[in-house]
């Protein structure tokens, strides 16, 4: 028998308190939260802040782009953040003793190519799909057997079109760490479906079972 395996499973693009609260009350382990990245999902640092504060316990990721370190942890403090998963930003340039976790997001094209750099140890690399005018919420898949080739032993979160049709799939292929979704569980930009995020984690939490033979 294989050793047992958690693969974190993250619900992105939260806008709602009640859509919050599901996702945990469904086993979702980290929420996610546009604090600057634009789009039709951001909700800012008060608005994240009004959403986790009710929650305790709860890991909420704040999700920004093209920020300084500063700027990063002035608005994770004001959001309430426990980490950080940041578009448009260098991890070369980031400070290895920064208070807070952070993923940083490499973007993936259809052909498995990567586009831009990995961040090292300790901080943590996010796939998803490439796109030239969003940052992530494009529900475009990954082309999931190249994505361990590109990590090597690096652990990595992957996004990028998945759902409870497909997460179990892409976590038997790729292996991931974690997983993130957004766009394919909403009924509208920001508003969750329950049967869908319900879905989506336990397929996620049925792929970790399977792997345990």
């Amino acid at each position: 028998m294989t050793a047992a395996r958690h693969t974190i499973v993250k619900v992105c693009g939260l806008t709602r308190f009640e859509d919050a609260e599901h996702a945990i009350a469904c086993g979702a382990d980290w929420l996610g939260f546009i604090v600057s990245a634009g789009g039709p999902r951001e909700i800012g640092a008060d608005g994240m802040a009004a959403v986790v504060s009710r929650l305790p316990g709860a890991t909420g990721v704040a999700v920004l782009a093209a920020v300084s370190p500063r700027e990063a942890l002035t608005l994770a403090q004001r959001a309430g953040a426990s980490r950080l998963q940041l578009h448009r930003v260098s991890p070369s340039t980031w400070p290895a003793d920064f208070p807070l976790p952070c993923a940083f997001v490499a973007a993936v094209d259809a052909d498995g190519r990567l586009i831009g750099e990995l961040a090292p140890p300790p901080h943590l690399v996010h796939l998803d799909a490439a796109h030239p005018t969003l940052t992530g919420g494009t529900g475009v898949t990954l082309p999931w057997a190249r994505l361990p080739g590109l990590c090597g032993d690096r652990p990595f979160m992957l996004a990028g079109g998945l759902d409870g049709s497909n997460v179990a799939e892409a976590i038997a292929i790729a292996h991931p760490f974690g997983v993130d979704a957004a766009s394919r569980l909403e009924y509208s930009p920001g508003i969750k479906d329950p049967d869908r995020v319900k879905r989506f984690v336990e397929a996620a939490r049925l792929a970790d079972e399977r792997s345990r033979g």
